[in-house]
Formats: structure tokens, C-alpha cells, sequence
């Protein structure tokens, strides 16, 4: 049973409920033996038995444990106890970017690309580990109250050199952001995190989405099919290079986007340590 006050482990302390999802929630809790606040991953009850799903959230946090990066949201552990299985993680006290956006809307060109680069350094290190991410949204990238970005959730992660990176009928992912190689079910490259970084950086900038809508796979037969929108049309005042780059990260064929996150980050720093120019 999870309720405030509930005890993990003889040791962490279940404080209040910060947000739940279709086969979790996370919990801020105290760490009794460290003297620190984390965040505790647990996995719904009716779950616990789903060998399958159990897996990957194991899964998690071995791959996000070999993670080493300030960019990263950190695991320090991983539990069961008393039938809860859950994983401990770093509390960032903030807010995630899908909160941002909604608070800030569109953002100058400066301050969308600062964004970014934060993420795509966090992204690069799963990269180099042979790892895709295959899930980022903005709801997946925390930000804490000092402006520090950490990328979380890495429960649907591929490695790289693994048997196969899709798994017969079955298409993981968010549809808003999803790449249409990923929608399609094809074998994935970190191309496909790129494509979803495309997408966040159009929202960073227009304050919307690419391809709205309600239902998942319309959305994702649009980022098969249809062309995104203009982004100049939307942000008339958006320099051309932006304009472009946003177009190369959402491009339909993988080879053409910008192959890594590392990639991405050198693209991204020269923009803006040139001189703050971002129209080249």
C-alpha cells in the first residue's frame, strides 16, 4: 500500500504522490539513512506480475545507473520490498518543460536553443552508451528551480546492439513526437531521438505542436505523411537558420537529420556562440 507516511525498505518515507502514469507513480520521499529528499518510482500493483513490463522497469534503472551525466536524472537504487517493486531516483524540485511551455509559450530563438543543447547533452551520453532514448517529450525532461535540465524516463530505451530494436506489433512512443520511422515500426537509429528533439523545438518556439490532435494514430500517420507547417509562417521574425534547422531535424528520412545527439549539440553551440547570431 502507497499513502504518505508509508515506509520502503526501512528507510525511505513516502511524502506526497508528484505524478503518476499508466504503470507508475512517482512519490517525493526521504531518504531516512542519507538525510535527503528522491523521488521513488513505483510500479502499479496490478503490474507487479506482468513479467514483461517488470523487465523494463528494471530495465531502467540498470541503463540509466550507467549514466553519467549532470544532464541525466540519476538513479541510486533499485527495490522491491513487500511486493512494491520501485526505483530511487534524484529529486529535482522544479517543474518539467511541458509545464514551461505552457507557462511561457513561445520562446525567443536564445532561449529555445539554450533548451535544447541542455537536452541534447543528456541525450549524446545514452547515445555513446549505444542506447536510444525513443520517448522525448517535454514532459520527459525536468527543470529544476537553479535552471539545471535533466532528461528522465529512460523505461523504453533500446539498446543499440541489441536483437532488434522494435518488437513485433508493438509501437513504443508518444505520438506527438514520435519519428515516422518509429510510428512505422521500423529498426531504430539515434536519428529517431533526433526527429522528437525536432518536434520540442518546434513547440519551444511556436508554443504548439506540429501535428496536434487527440487521436494518437492520426498524429503519428501525419508524421508519416504530411509535411510539418511552415515554421516561418507561424514565427515570421524566426531567423532562416533556425527556420532550417528545425526543418533538417523533422525530415522524413533519417539519413537526412542530424545523426546524433552529439551532432545536434556542436550544430547548437555554434549557433549561439557565434557572436549570439543565430541566423547562419
Amino acid at each position: 500500500m502507497t499513502e504518505p507516511g508509508t515506509i520502503l525498505k526501512e528507510r525511505y518515507r513516502l511524502e506526497r504522490l508528484l505524478g503518476e502514469g499508466g504503470t507508475a507513480q512517482v512519490w517525493l520521499a526521504t531518504d531516512e539513512r542519507m538525510g535527503r529528499q528522491v523521488a521513488i518510482k513505483i510500479l502499479r500493483p496490478q503490474y507487479a506480475k506482468d513479467e514483461g513490463l517488470l523487465e523494463r522497469f528494471r530495465r531502467e534503472a540498470r541503463i540509466v545507473a550507467h549514466l553519467d551525466s549532470p544532464y541525466i536524472v540519476q538513479v541510486y537504487d533499485v527495490e522491491m520490498s513487500e511486493g512494491i517493486s520501485f526505483i530511487v531516483m534524484e529529486y529535482i524540485d522544479g517543474q518539467d518543460l511541458k509545464e514551461l511551455i505552457r507557462f511561457e509559450g513561445a520562446m525567443p530563438p536564445q532561449r529555445a536553443l539554450s533548451l535544447l543543447r541542455d537536452i541534447a547533452m543528456g541525450v549524446a551520453v545514452a547515445h555513446e552508451a549505444g542506447l536510444i532514448h525513443r520517448d522525448l517529450k517535454p514532459g520527459n525532461v525536468l527543470i529544476s528551480k537553479q535552471g539545471e535540465v535533466k532528461v528522465t524516463d529512460f523505461g523504453i530505451a533500446r539498446d543499440m546492439a541489441g536483437a532488434g530494436l522494435t518488437e513485433p506489433g508493438k509501437v513504443w512512443g508518444t505520438s506527438h513526437y514520435i519519428a515516422p520511422e518509429q510510428a512505422m515500426g521500423r529498426p531504430l537509429t539515434p536519428a529517431a531521438d533526433i526527429y522528437s528533439l525536432g518536434v520540442l523545438l518546434f513547440e519551444l518556439l511556436t508554443g504548439k505542436l506540429p501535428f496536434p490532435g487527440d487521436d494518437p494514430v492520426a498524429v503519428a500517420i501525419a508524421h508519416i505523411q504530411e509535411p510539418p507547417p511552415d515554421i516561418q509562417t507561424l514565427k515570421p521574425s524566426l531567423p532562416a537558420g533556425v527556420a532550417r534547422l528545425v526543418s533538417r531535424m523533422m525530415s522524413k528520412a533519417p539519413e537526412q537529420r542530424p545523426q546524433t545527439a552529439r551532432a545536434l549539440v556542436e550544430i547548437v553551440t555554434r549557433f549561439l556562440e557565434d557572436s549570439g547570431d543565430v541566423t547562419t
